[in-house]
């Protein structure tokens, strides 16, 4: 029986805006992926703020990179309307690969608190989703066995880690698209 929830932020919660920032300064994704992967595991679990890191490798000021992002990183209400809903009935989580304090910056005071009993970035708790670390911390937090969860990621990767580990997983591609799949689930 399925008790609790977990989103993503970035590409769920939050419109992600890496991409288009990215090129924005001059930068390949496709030609930079590796470089881009490994920045953002080493931030994810602790290390450098991989803003920082983007910014110097693109040559711009760190304060530019992180205004750009913000900008860009758009809030999807209706994504939260829809996780308000569910935690009328379930837990709701959220787990997310960002550095270390970053999550409470990217929100209004209070919108956390209002759509999730338990917020997880992988920068405080040292494992960064596909590592089973991370979801074990979650469903933990949210005082659920991980058979008891259903994981919503829009990168396939972080949904193959969490059914890995036992939980339920979605990928997310639009909203309604995830209402279809979730009734499925959640009617088991």
């Amino acid at each position: 029986m399925i008790k609790a929830i977990i989103f993503d932020c970035f590409g769920v919660v939050l419109v992600d805006a890496f991409d288009a920032a990215y090129e924005k300064f001059g930068g390949d994704v496709a030609k930079d992926h590796d470089f881009i992967v490994q920045t953002f595991y080493e931030s994810h679990t602790g290390g450098a703020f991989s803003g920082d890191v983007l910014a110097k490798h693109l040559g711009i000021d760190p304060k530019e990179w992180k205004e750009t992002i913000n900008e860009g990183s758009t809030l999807n209400q209706n994504v939260l309307d829809y996780v308000g809903e569910l935690r009328t009935k379930y837990k709701t989580g959220m787990l997310s690969n960002v550095g270390g304090g970053r999550l409470p910056e990217m929100f209004e005071p209070g919108v956390l608190e209002k759509y999730f009993d338990a917020v997880v970035g992988s920068g405080d708790i040292g494992y960064a989703k596909p590592e089973p670390e991370a979801y074990e911390i979650t469903a933990d937090l949210l005082g659920v066995r991980l058979d008891e969860c259903v994981f919503i990621d829009d990168r396939q990767h972080y949904v193959d880690g969490a059914k890995a580990v036992g939980m339920q997983g979605i990928l997310y591609t639009s909203l309604s698209q995830l209402k279809s799949d979730l009734e499925v689930l959640l009617k088991k």
